[in-house]
């Protein structure tokens, strides 16, 4: 499996794992910088999961990264890793290829210098939304997304980019019930309290799970 030489290949370069369960093998490379590879997940031969803490903002995203919003998905086994505890956002690597993996490599050891993060690319022969979570692919079908409300003054339209990228990460459905009825995008630090329209900040939440968080974060 191709998440086998992931594994391999991240213990060529930092050395022995700090934690292995039957779920992840993890490395602690700095104080806020750990390493997660997923072994419960995926099944596909030439896939394999990687998870990092969030980047700082002024940074890019890899084109083969997932984004998490506070615990929205995550795998829990990440939790005790440093720079992906309870509460903070995270990215989940999709890597499928030699190349993927080896500028994975050069994207963690500039991480771990707080050097500027090089271009993570996607690898071509890879669709595109192949690259998402769990089992299946769960496409980003607009004609059964949830219509955004009218944009109420000063307040900005959701991107439809960032619509499909939330709707994806979050599998069409509820994060809270894992209902997939009357559905809408949630911030979750509120845009009264200043939240964005990011990927990062928005969940899907159906109409009761939403009118009962009401302005609350």
């Amino acid at each position: 499996m191709f998440k086998d030489q992931v594994i391999e290949r991240i213990y060529s370069e930092f050395g022995i794992s700090t934690r292995t369960t039957v779920k992840v093998t993890a490395w602690d490379i700095t104080d806020n910088l750990s390493v997660v590879v997923q072994t419960d997940h995926p099944n596909k031969e030439n896939h394999a999961f990687v998870w990092l803490p969030y980047p700082p903002d002024s940074e890019s995203l890899p084109e083969i990264a997932l984004e998490y919003a506070a615990e929205s998905g995550r795998h829990s086994n990440t939790y005790p890793s440093r720079g992906l505890g309870r509460g903070l956002p995270a990215l989940k690597l999709v890597v499928t290829s030699q190349q993927e993996l080896e500028d994975l490599i050069l994207y963690i050891k500039a991480f771990e210098l707080f050097a500027p993060l090089p271009e993570l690319k996607a690898n071509p022969e890879v669709e595109e939304y192949e690259l998402i979570t769990k089992e299946s692919l769960v496409r980003a079908d607009e004609s059964i997304m949830p219509k955004t409300q009218p944009v109420k003054p000063r307040r900005k339209a959701i991107p439809r980019v960032v619509q499909r990228e939330v709707w994806q990460r979050d599998g069409g459905k509820c994060v809270e019930c894992n209902s997939k009825a009357k559905l809408c995008f949630d911030h979750i630090v509120p845009f009264s309290k200043g939240g964005s329209n990011s990927v990062r900040n928005l969940q899907l939440l159906c109409e009761s799970c939403n009118l009962s968080k009401g302005n609350k974060i």
